[in-house]
């Protein structure tokens, strides 16, 4: 249990209300507790404020409503001042310092100081571990990788050899991070697989979730950008360079040696074709196929991607056919069409 002034130092917010009043914990603002806190994190929200039974809410330094009996704290994000109070309420559990028995673990790798190694974990030769990483249960790590301090590694991940892991980054479960990409050549209607010999570079604080594939590079490397988040069942290809602060959505693919510049958003289930280049600060609708390159800023949708605004007028005039369809077969009714299929106007 915490005060509101606890809180509200641990936010550095400004408490409109009862500093003493004590919250047991965080809840969200529409399904609510009492004795406990939310936040207010877009104006949508604001019509859940007065019915919640929260009661006291972070909120932005604009907000306006009539508290009535809760508590309020007001800061500069609430969204992210949320996040620091569920921190407070539900602090992460730090595993203690081990290389569980069953563990497989080369003689030549180097272990840093402070790092957890999990059950039926397999680390090859002259593996390089940072301090404070957390390797879970299942996990395999091929020989000359590097993982940087405070990374974490979830369950049955399979990362290939000579990968490069940054420093607070978060591997989930099932993923395959360093196989060999889908390059081939064909010859004589026989393909022929061609040697993958770059590798997987993972800049800091990268997030990949649950069951994503990151092919190594054919020749050069691929690189996923600092800050990057990726969500689930994500497929990126052998030579793609994905920029910083990027966030890919579940079931993407990315084909081979295609570029996504600096904070690139990319909506579930987009498909982009190979050697693309999408430009800084663009986004990709859902279900999207894009086939071209992207200006900076550009926000497309539909198969094929086209900039959304185009999209939303050929989808009006898409949705008009039908009615555009029966106006000409009661034209062609009443003028005389001639044998050319011209009209006669005479």
């Amino acid at each position: 249990m915490f005060t509101i002034s606890q809180i509200a130092e641990t936010v550095n917010g400004t408490i409109d209300g009862n500093p003493d009043l004590p919250i047991i914990g965080v809840c969200d603002l529409k399904d609510s507790n009492a004795d406990h806190l939310s936040f207010i994190g877009a104006n949508k929200y604001e019509k859940f404020f007065h019915q919640s039974k929260a009661n006291a809410v972070l909120v932005g330094k604009g907000f306006s409503m009539d508290r009535k009996d809760k508590t309020l704290i007001h800061v500069d994000n609430p969204a992210i001042s949320f996040i620091k109070v569920v921190h407070l309420f539900h602090p992460q559990d730090i595993p203690i310092e081990t290389i569980h028995s069953n563990a497989v673990v080369s003689p030549t790798a180097e272990i840093g100081a402070n790092v957890y190694i999990g059950p039926h974990v397999v680390i090859e030769e002259n593996v390089s571990i940072g301090d404070g990483v957390q390797i879970y249960a299942g996990t395999f790590i091929g020989k000359n990788t590097t993982i940087q301090s405070g990374t974490v590694i979830h369950p049955n991940v399979s990362i290939y050899h000579d990968v490069i892991i940054g420093k607070q980054c978060i591997i989930d479960s099932g993923s395959v991070i360093g196989t060999d990409g889908f390059g081939l050549v064909k010859d004589n209607n026989t393909y022929h697989k061609i040697p993958h010999i770059g590798r997987v570079i993972l800049k800091d604080s990268v997030w990949v979730g649950p069951n994503c594939c990151i092919d190594r590079g054919t020749l050069s490397d691929t690189v996923i950008g600092e800050g990057t988040k990726m969500d689930n069942l994500i497929h990126i290809a052998h030579n793609v360079q994905i920029g910083e602060n990027c966030a890919i959505a579940g079931q993407v693919g990315i084909a081979g040696s295609s570029i996504l510049e600096n904070n690139v958003a990319v909506a579930g289930q987009v498909g982009i074709i190979g050697h693309l280049k999408i430009g800084e600060g663009s986004t990709v609708a859902a279900k999207s196929a894009v086939f071209q390159s992207l200006d900076p800023g550009s926000f497309v949708s539909g198969v094929p991607a086209r900039h959304h605004k185009n999209r939303l007028r050929q989808d009006v005039i898409i949705n008009q056919l039908p009615d555009i369809l029966n106006r000409i077969r009661k034209l062609e009714k009443i003028l005389p069409i001639t044998e050319d299929n011209s009209i006669d106007i005479k």
